[in-house]
Formats: C-alpha cells, sequence, structure tokens
C-alpha cells in the first residue's frame, strides 16, 4: 500500500508554530506517522467534511483525498476552540 503524502495549509503551519517546540514536533512527528494507514488513528467529524487526530489536549483537522493519496492538514489548535471556525 502507498503512503498518502502530506501537505500543509499555512493556516496550519502558523498555528503550530505558536505552540512549545516540544509539542510542535510531537504533532508534526504523530502526523507524519499515520500517512500508511491514515483511518486507523483519525475520527470524522460530523460538522464538517474534516478528519481529527488527537495529541493531548491539542486536535490536528484533516482533509485526506483518497484518491490522490493526499492529507491536508488544515488547522491545528486546542480542543476547546479548534473546532469554532467549522
Amino acid at each position: 500500500m502507498n503512503d498518502y503524502q502530506i501537505k500543509w495549509t499555512e493556516t496550519a503551519i502558523q498555528s503550530l508554530e505558536k505552540i512549545d517546540k516540544d509539542l510542535a514536533q510531537r504533532i508534526f512527528n504523530k502526523v507524519n506517522g499515520i500517512s500508511s494507514n491514515p483511518f486507523r488513528y483519525v475520527k470524522r467529524l460530523k460538522a464538517a467534511p474534516l478528519f481529527s487526530l488527537r495529541v493531548g489536549i491539542y486536535r490536528i483537522l484533516l482533509s485526506i483525498e483518497r484518491n490522490n493519496l493526499v492529507i491536508v492538514v488544515v488547522d491545528v489548535g486546542k480542543r476547546e476552540n479548534v473546532y469554532d471556525e467549522l
């Protein structure tokens, strides 16, 4: 099975830069770690056609394109407010 390619949006990169470096590295590693089988680790959101990946109190919002084998990291944020703009 081919691995998914991971792309980060500008919003996700800016959000990641605001987080503590160690935690940002954990998030980055977690996203890269799901590239071979993302559906094993993510939850589908009910409010939007996106998926959520959990790292502690942070959530990574993902768009997964099955046909193109691409994971787009849409946003990164704390659970309490990352879903507000959906």
